[in-house]
């Protein structure tokens, strides 16, 4: 006779190859939309950052014209030491004393752009930014940074006012 107690059901563990293959086919189509957008996510990001710092180096140089009660001047470097008079800033820029002797330091250094943002000024001679002990501008400027097909812009006022745009100048 035939014992039903002892019949042990085998389950199956694990995935079979047809779930398999529908699961990788839905991840590779998932990637293949996802990882262009997160491509431009991480550019977008990068040029923001750069615009980011060049706001911040010319909020400093203001802050330090008005603490300072003297001409600070932003500008393009090639030496991260002095001014240069290169229209393009992907070298870097330095925040220095206009008024004082060349051979004093810079008050902030900033490094070069990163690489493939094109940061330029729209004016070429000076391509420099002075804010007056007041923190007024001697003239408005505006910097295109671009990367790609993106573009943001930083622009200064002439009573010193700096703001920072999705569009370029």
């Amino acid at each position: 006779m035939f014992e039903w107690r002892r019949m042990h059901f085998i389950t199956q563990r694990g995935f079979t190859l047809i779930e398999l293959m529908v699961t990788i086919a839905i991840l590779a189509v998932l990637l293949g939309v996802g990882v262009p957008s997160f491509r431009s996510m991480i550019e977008s990001s990068r040029l923001s950052a750069a615009s980011n710092d060049l706001l911040t180096g010319l909020q400093f140089a203001r802050s330090e014209a008005i603490k300072r009660g003297i001409l600070v001047v932003l500008c393009s470097t090639n030496d991260q030491d002095s001014c240069s008079t290169n229209p393009s800033w992907n070298s870097g820029w330095v925040a220095r004393n206009e008024a004082g002797p060349a051979a004093d330091p810079p008050f902030r250094v900033w490094p070069a752009a990163r690489n493939g943002i094109d940061i330029t000024i729209d004016i070429i001679n000076p391509a420099t930014v002075e804010f007056n002990g007041l923190g007024g501008a001697s003239a408005e400027r505006c910097f295109d940074l671009t990367l790609g097909t993106l573009e943001r812009s930083v622009s200064v006022g002439a009573a010193g006012r700096i703001s920072s745009a999705t569009t370029a100048c």
